[in-house]
């Protein structure tokens, strides 16, 4: 099977369709462990602020007083590092696994198809996965 870039036409590759598939649903178990990881880091990060959140709370109006608690830009910066960056991340790969989706249904809906079309960004994720001899199973 002939897979080519949509973009430009000249960029393709030579590949069997069932060796195209495994390499395309490896991608997307791949894409969507990150997103777990992400969402994980995310979940530790909002259960250490709020427990943060719980001992202030807790402490006596005099001990609140000697408490060093960052300002408020400081902890909306730390927001913004910690949850609304990784948000963004999870956005991009998820739109990364909707492409695979969409062209792991094109594979199986048309087997027997010559040649397919798929972004340049699967292309690329495709060739280094060849070039570093990644194991598809």
């Amino acid at each position: 099977m002939l897979v080519r870039d949509e973009v430009n036409p000249n960029i393709n590759i030579q590949i069997s369709p069932s060796e195209l598939l495994k390499m395309l649903q490896f991608m997307k178990t791949k894409k969507e462990q990150e997103i777990e990881r992400i969402k994980n880091k995310i979940n530790k990060y909002v259960q250490k602020k709020n427990a943060e959140d719980a001992f202030y709370q807790s402490l006596s109006p005099f001990r609140k007083l000697f408490t060093g608690r960052s300002p408020s830009h400081h902890q909306a910066v730390e927001y913004i590092a910690h949850v609304k960056e990784p948000l963004k991340q999870i956005d991009k790969l998820k739109q990364g696994v909707f492409e695979l989706d969409h062209s792991i249904h094109g594979l199986k809906e048309e087997p027997s198809k010559d040649e397919i079309i798929l972004s340049r960004t699967i292309i690329g994720e495709i060739k280094m996965n060849r070039k570093s001899g990644k194991e598809t199973t």
